[in-house]
This record gives structure tokens, sequence and C-alpha cells, in this order.
């Protein structure tokens, strides 16, 4: 019988937090799925851990590959899969126990291409709750969107049906992929229900400060070429330009104000301001950045040139 659920775990290097993941989802209250753990070449006992799981759980299947990124994991564990539907889970978080059980019985009473639940990030004992907003198409996706994928479950035909696969080799694949689906979204409705743990570790690969910051850049461009390449481009221009303005002056922003190498700091926030500039220079009259609630937008509103060069000093000192 066909899975109901395909989940995708890609293991790099993760043995302290893999069996808190893995014991979370053999212990779904949802069945019926397959936990498709592929390990990414990882170099630590990783693997052993998995194949403990693989004799004791008949639905944990083992995959082993080269070292090529958590986006050709994802890409690979998508030609996998044979269950209905397909949902990511990064093997340092863990999900609730009724996670996939919620998500799949509201997907199919609904016939979603996508459903989406709330999440905790954990910060040591701290937990706060995200909730997305319920965006329905284009042009709310690309400007509400959080750049997470796992705390969403895709239908796997929707999936298939779209003509972009995860870029490899780069950061913000999330973001990547989220807004290249944007275009396509429907049938997509929201749980408010933190259902999903996301666990901030020290070492956790999201916060490597390095010149790969610059990653956003091909990311935006990538978009904006997408959309081009659809002949939409004119249809969501001022989307567009605040996604610009989001990954030029807000995370990617913060990530390179903090590089260590002064010249390569330098570079990178030098290349994400020359960047918006270059190809929104009236960013400011975003229409989004009066629209949209919260500070932020009042402070992408302000930046400048100057003000964006003491906004990295400060944030470098925080």
């Amino acid at each position: 019988m066909k899975e109901k659920v395909s989940i995708i775990v890609p293991i790099y290097n993760t043995q302290q937090y893999l069996r808190k993941c893995l014991d979370s989802l053999v212990n779904q209250t949802l069945k019926d799925i397959e936990i498709l753990c592929i390990n990414d070449g990882s170099t630590d006992d990783s693997q052993k851990i998995v194949d403990e799981y693989t004799k004791k759980y008949a639905n944990v299947k083992s995959y082993i590959k080269e070292n090529g990124g958590i986006s050709s994991v994802r890409n690979y564990g998508i030609k996998l899969a044979q269950g209905e539907y397909i949902g990511f889970v990064d093997s340092d978080d863990y999900v609730e126990l009724n996670m996939y059980e919620k998500l799949y019985d509201f997907a199919v009473s609904k016939d979603l291409n996508v459903a989406v639940c709330a999440y905790y990030l954990d910060e040591g004992n701290k937990k706060t709750i995200y909730k997305e907003y319920h965006y329905q198409d284009t042009k709310e996706m690309l400007t509400r969107f959080y750049g997470v994928l796992w705390n969403k479950m895709y239908k796997k035909s929707f999936i298939d049906s779209l003509d972009f696969d995860f870029p490899l080799g780069k950061r913000f694949e999330d973001s990547y992929y989220l807004t290249h689906m944007a275009l396509h979204i429907d049938k997509i409705d929201f749980i408010d229900e933190a259902l999903i743990h996301y666990v901030m570790h020290s070492d956790s690969l999201t916060n490597t400060r390095s010149k790969t910051t610059l990653d956003a850049i091909d990311m935006m461009d990538c978009l904006r070429k997408y959309y081009q390449d659809k002949d939409v481009e004119a249809d969501y221009y001022y989307e567009l330009e605040y996604v610009f303005i989001r990954f030029s002056l807000g995370n990617p922003f913060v990530t390179a104000s903090k590089i260590k190498d002064s010249k390569d700091r330098k570079f990178a926030l030098e290349s994400l301001w020359a960047h918006l500039i270059a190809n929104y220079p009236d960013f400011k009259n975003n229409p989004y950045l009066v629209t949209l609630p919260g500070l932020k937008n009042r402070y992408f509103k302000m930046m400048n040139k100057p003000l964006y060069k003491l906004s990295s000093f400060i944030q470098r000192i925080i």
C-alpha cells in the first residue's frame, strides 16, 4: 500500500541530535509513513544510529550518498519518495508526535497541495512559537512567507509538477524553493498549532558567518530571472522588489555584518547594498514598506548608505 507521507531527513554529522529526531518520527500517530534517512557523507557515527533504527523499524529506510549539501539530499529524496505527501525534517530538529497525522488529515480534508503549521523555535530552555501569515496567492506569499521548508507538507504530485529543483551548493535554498513555488501556489491552508521544533545550536549551519552570505544575491537573481522567463515580472514587480529588500537589508545583511574577516565583511556588505540599488534604486517607495506591519519595514524605508554602514557596525558589536 502506498504510504500517506514520505519524510525526508537529510543527515550530515548530527549524531548528537539524531536519535531525538528519529524517535519523534518513528513514534508518529500516523503509521502509514516512510522515513527516508539520507546520509550525505557523514564522517561521525550518524550511520550507525540510522542502522539501529532500520533494524528496529520497517518504515525507516537508509540511503548513503556522497556529500553534496542539503539541496542535493532533498532533490534525491523527492525522487525516492513514494508517499502521497512529502515532509522535510532536519536531523537536528524534532517534531510533535501527532504532526503528520494532523497535517495529513487537514490536507486530505481540503484537498490541499500545501499544508502549513506553526513551529517552535527552541533556544536552550526557551521556546517561542512562530505562526505564518495565512497567505493564499503569489503576491501574499512573496511578501509574507517564512523562509523555512520543514513546517510545511507538500502533495507529491504538486512537487513533481514544478519545473525547478533545490539549488546545489547554495545557502538560502529554502527561500529559493519557496519563492519559486509562490508562482504556482494554490490550495494552501494553515494550522496555527506548533507541531515542529526548530532547534538553534551554536554550531548550526545557518549560523555560519562567511561570505556565502552572497548566495543571497544568487537567490534573488535566480528568482527574478524565473519570473522574467515566465513573462510575469511586471505583474509582480513590487513583490519581487520587496523580496530584494528583505534579502539585502534583512537576515543576510545581519549575517554579513558578523563576518570576522574585515575584507570579506566589507565585500559582502557592499555587494548586498550595490545589488539592491542596481536592481531597485527607488526601493524606498515600495508600497509594502508602508502597508505591511512591523518596525523592520520602517527601518528598511529609512535605510541609506551611511545608515547601512552604521547598522552593520552595530550588528557586529551586539
